[in-house]
């Protein structure tokens, strides 16, 4: 393995790592059709033993109760778009092709402008975090192009 590959290796888990969770957490969101949601906020608050009595736990509750079964399947697809795109990333990126080099420099890049605005609004080490990777990523995958251009072939 070259000296540069070990950052592509990480960026492959990365990708893989965020679209397993991704289809995990899709299949505990739709898990909660035909829920009583209110019932399911009520089992949230005992669980992590906070006031009921609380004005801001009970609009918490409120506000969860609130939620149809539309909204549930509408973020379930939302996740499994989100986990297809990351699990295709770190596939292409593995197979060392071109066009999965161009989506992740894409796709990556579109997300930093809402990641700075997340970080004006409130500056978190994990924020920063998040922003110093991505934006690492753009810039390794530009630079490196040579790791693409011999293996693609589809």
């Amino acid at each position: 393995m070259k000296k540069n590959e070990v950052f592509l290796k990480i960026i492959i888990i990365e990708k893989f790592t965020l679209g397993i969770i991704a289809v995990l957490l899709s299949f505990g969101i739709i898990s909660l059709i035909n829920k009583d949601m209110e019932k399911f906020a009520n089992e949230i608050v005992t669980f992590f033993n906070l006031d009921m009595n609380n004005y801001y736990i009970n609009a918490f509750i409120n506000r969860i109760g609130m939620i149809e079964n539309g909204t549930i399947i509408g973020v379930s697809i939302g996740m499994v778009s989100y986990a297809s795109l990351n699990l295709a990333m770190g596939y292409g990126l593995y197979r060392r092709r071109l066009w999965a080099e161009w989506l992740t420099v894409i796709a990556t890049s579109l997300l930093i402008p809402f990641e700075i605005y997340e970080i004006i609004q409130e500056q978190t080490a994990i924020r920063i975090g998040i922003l110093i990777l991505n934006v690492a990523i753009v810039y390794y995958l530009a630079k490196h192009k040579e790791l693409f251009k011999e293996r693609d072939n589809g």
